[in-house]
């Protein structure tokens, strides 16, 4: 019974049926964000993302997962958590996880950090 109730937990947190909303594409990679992800805490955001290769990686992977915070005063993001996938959009096998290393990023201007600051922070 344990199980279940974990496993359904799992299920149900997790965003995989996610609205995901394109705000960035590159030759080489789109990226996505769920807006009902964006958690706001003074000004802190977090969110999740899914980057989508055009091209399968050196890992095998299709997509990634991944967590992100970012610091609206300081402009600065980290990443908390971030899985590869076997498959776009977050499907297919799990290939590997990472856990944040907790570091905080600078974000220069015109890139996809800026990008994904700007609209979390808009929140």
């Amino acid at each position: 019974m344990k199980k279940l109730l974990l496993a359904l937990a799992i299920f149900f947190s997790c965003p995989i049926w996610a609205e995901w909303v394109m705000y960035l594409e590159t030759k080489s990679d789109t990226f996505y964000y769920d807006p009902a992800t964006i958690r706001k805490d003074g000004n802190m955001r977090r969110v999740w993302t899914i980057q989508d290769y055009m091209n399968r990686g050196t890992d095998g992977q299709m997509s990634n997962r991944a967590q992100y915070e970012y610091d609206c005063k300081e402009e600065r993001y980290r990443f908390l958590d971030i899985s590869r996938h076997s498959e776009s959009m977050a499907g297919g096998k799990v290939l590997t996880t990472e856990i944040g290393s907790g570091l905080w990023r600078g974000i220069p201007p015109g890139t996809i950090s800026a990008s994904m600051l700007n609209i979390v922070c808009a929140h």
